[in-house]
Protein backbone atom coordinates (compact mmCIF):
# COMPACT_ATOMS: atom_id res chain seq x y z
CA UNK A 1 0.00 0.00 0.00
CA UNK A 2 1.18 3.41 -0.57
CA UNK A 3 1.46 6.71 1.62
CA UNK A 4 -2.37 8.18 1.44
CA UNK A 5 -4.18 11.62 2.93
CA UNK A 6 -6.67 10.93 5.98
CA UNK A 7 -9.54 12.39 5.13
CA UNK A 8 -12.78 13.07 6.88
CA UNK A 9 -14.28 10.64 5.66
CA UNK A 10 -11.78 8.36 7.39
CA UNK A 11 -12.89 9.84 10.84
CA UNK A 12 -16.18 9.09 10.38
CA UNK A 13 -16.21 5.79 9.07
CA UNK A 14 -14.44 5.07 12.50
CA UNK A 15 -18.08 6.83 14.29
CA UNK A 16 -21.27 5.25 15.14
CA UNK A 17 -23.99 6.87 13.24
CA UNK A 18 -25.11 8.83 16.49
CA UNK A 19 -21.88 10.01 17.31
CA UNK A 20 -21.30 10.96 13.67
CA UNK A 21 -25.21 12.56 14.50
CA UNK A 22 -23.69 14.27 17.00
CA UNK A 23 -20.57 15.63 15.91
CA UNK A 24 -22.24 17.33 12.95
CA UNK A 25 -24.66 18.76 15.07
CA UNK A 26 -22.12 20.05 17.68
CA UNK A 27 -19.55 21.15 15.75
CA UNK A 28 -21.40 23.24 13.20
CA UNK A 29 -22.67 25.95 15.09
CA UNK A 30 -24.37 29.15 13.91
CA UNK A 31 -20.53 31.17 12.34
CA UNK A 32 -18.87 28.00 13.25
CA UNK A 33 -16.40 26.65 11.15
CA UNK A 34 -16.22 22.36 10.43
CA UNK A 35 -13.08 21.69 13.41
CA UNK A 36 -12.65 18.46 11.68
CA UNK A 37 -10.19 19.56 8.29
CA UNK A 38 -7.89 21.74 11.10
CA UNK A 39 -7.75 18.73 13.63
CA UNK A 40 -7.28 15.83 10.39
CA UNK A 41 -3.84 18.27 9.28
CA UNK A 42 -2.86 18.96 12.95
CA UNK A 43 -2.86 15.11 13.89
CA UNK A 44 -1.11 14.52 10.32
CA UNK A 45 1.43 16.66 11.29
CA UNK A 46 2.12 15.01 14.91
CA UNK A 47 2.11 11.83 13.24
CA UNK A 48 4.68 12.58 10.66
CA UNK A 49 6.98 14.41 13.30
CA UNK A 50 6.80 10.70 15.27
CA UNK A 51 7.85 8.97 11.75
CA UNK A 52 11.04 11.66 11.51
CA UNK A 53 11.73 10.50 14.89
CA UNK A 54 13.53 7.93 13.98
CA UNK A 55 16.79 8.67 11.64
CA UNK A 56 16.03 5.35 9.72
CA UNK A 57 12.42 6.62 8.54
CA UNK A 58 11.76 8.83 5.76
CA UNK A 59 8.46 10.60 4.71
CA UNK A 60 6.54 11.30 1.63
CA UNK A 61 7.01 14.79 0.16
CA UNK A 62 3.40 15.45 0.44
CA UNK A 63 3.00 16.94 3.93
CA UNK A 64 -0.77 15.48 3.55
CA UNK A 65 0.30 11.66 3.19
CA UNK A 66 0.55 9.20 6.13
CA UNK A 67 1.77 5.90 5.70
CA UNK A 68 -0.70 3.01 5.86
CA UNK A 69 0.69 1.53 9.26
CA UNK A 70 -0.49 4.63 11.15
CA UNK A 71 -3.64 5.68 9.22
CA UNK A 72 -6.04 3.90 11.78
CA UNK A 73 -4.19 5.21 14.57
CA UNK A 74 -4.71 9.07 13.20
CA UNK A 75 -8.27 8.23 12.62
CA UNK A 76 -8.20 7.26 16.82
CA UNK A 77 -5.96 10.30 17.34
CA UNK A 78 -8.31 12.83 15.89
CA UNK A 79 -11.11 11.62 17.34
CA UNK A 80 -9.48 12.23 20.88
CA UNK A 81 -8.55 15.52 19.91
CA UNK A 82 -12.43 16.16 18.62
CA UNK A 83 -13.52 14.69 22.16
CA UNK A 84 -11.37 17.39 24.04
CA UNK A 85 -13.11 20.09 21.60
CA UNK A 86 -16.58 18.50 21.89
CA UNK A 87 -16.82 17.00 25.92
CA UNK A 88 -20.21 16.07 24.97
CA UNK A 89 -19.54 13.27 22.09
CA UNK A 90 -19.80 10.29 23.74
CA UNK A 91 -16.36 7.67 22.71
CA UNK A 92 -17.26 3.50 23.88
CA UNK A 93 -14.23 2.00 25.89
CA UNK A 94 -13.39 0.36 22.68
CA UNK A 95 -12.17 3.92 20.97
CA UNK A 96 -10.88 5.10 24.09
CA UNK A 97 -8.93 2.13 24.25
CA UNK A 98 -7.66 2.15 20.22
CA UNK A 99 -7.05 5.77 21.29
CA UNK A 100 -4.29 5.29 23.89
CA UNK A 101 -3.15 2.25 21.38
CA UNK A 102 -2.68 4.98 18.89
CA UNK A 103 -0.10 6.70 21.49
CA UNK A 104 2.08 3.45 22.35
CA UNK A 105 2.33 2.73 18.27
CA UNK A 106 3.70 6.33 17.62
CA UNK A 107 6.14 5.82 20.54
CA UNK A 108 7.40 2.33 19.00
CA UNK A 109 7.67 4.13 15.72
CA UNK A 110 9.64 6.87 16.79
CA UNK A 111 11.95 4.44 19.01
CA UNK A 112 12.17 2.46 15.07
CA UNK A 113 10.64 -0.40 16.52
CA UNK A 114 7.38 -0.45 14.26
CA UNK A 115 8.65 -0.73 10.30
CA UNK A 116 6.86 1.81 8.03
CA UNK A 117 6.27 1.89 4.03
CA UNK A 118 9.16 3.68 2.33
CA UNK A 119 7.60 6.74 0.92
CA UNK A 120 7.06 6.98 -3.23
CA UNK A 121 8.71 10.38 -3.26
CA UNK A 122 10.72 10.75 0.02
CA UNK A 123 11.91 14.21 1.05
CA UNK A 124 15.63 14.58 0.79
CA UNK A 125 17.72 13.51 3.33
CA UNK A 126 19.13 16.93 3.79
CA UNK A 127 15.12 18.20 4.17
CA UNK A 128 14.45 15.47 7.17
CA UNK A 129 17.75 15.17 9.39
CA UNK A 130 18.59 18.59 10.50
CA UNK A 131 17.80 22.03 10.58
CA UNK A 132 21.57 22.89 9.10
CA UNK A 133 21.16 21.15 6.48
CA UNK A 134 23.49 18.30 7.33
CA UNK A 135 24.17 15.63 10.11
CA UNK A 136 26.82 13.18 10.83
CA UNK A 137 25.58 10.03 11.28
CA UNK A 138 28.91 7.78 11.44
CA UNK A 139 32.16 7.41 9.64
CA UNK A 140 34.49 5.13 8.72
CA UNK A 141 38.17 4.49 9.81
CA UNK A 142 40.68 3.80 6.85
CA UNK A 143 42.70 0.80 6.83
CA UNK A 144 46.43 1.37 6.44
CA UNK A 145 47.98 -0.62 4.27
CA UNK A 146 50.66 -0.66 1.26
CA UNK A 147 47.85 1.45 -1.38
CA UNK A 148 46.71 3.37 0.51
CA UNK A 149 50.69 4.89 1.46
CA UNK A 150 51.35 4.98 -1.98
CA UNK A 151 53.55 8.12 -2.94
CA UNK A 152 54.32 9.07 0.91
Amino acid sequence: MSWSPLTSNDVLACLASSQVDALRQRAMNPGQDDPLPVIIADVTARVRAEVRGNRRNRVERDETLLPPELKLSAVYLVLESLQARLPNLALSPDQVRLMADAHVLLARVARGEVPITVPAQPESCLDASSPYGLEVVGHRRPRVNGRNLDGF
